[in-house]
């Protein structure tokens, strides 16, 4: 990761509950440090990618300040289910 980067991760320490973060690397010699999250746990590892993709577009809407939008793109894992992990969905 490049240190003017910033990797978005999802990640689900109890099943069902996914969480994403927003890291940062400071230094090649250091571990990156989250500089935004999840304030809860979403429903889905979608949810978690779509609310994360979200704070990052937030993050360059700020640093602009009138300069044209950049688009922010990310890297989605093509080994990643983007299903419900719920047999029969949410609840509606």
């Amino acid at each position: 990761m490049s240190q003017d980067n910033i990797e978005l991760m999802v990640d689900e320490p109890i099943p069902g509950h996914y969480y994403w973060m927003l890291l940062k690397e400071d230094s090649p010699d250091h571990h990156p440090r989250a500089v935004d999250y999840a304030q809860g746990p979403l429903p889905s590892y979608s949810a978690a990618m779509m609310a994360g993709i979200a704070a990052l577009q937030r993050r360059a809407d700020a640093r602009t300040d009138g300069d044209p939008v950049p688009v922010v793109t990310a890297f989605i894992d093509p080994r990643a289910e983007f299903t419900d992990s719920h047999p029969g969905g949410l609840p509606h």
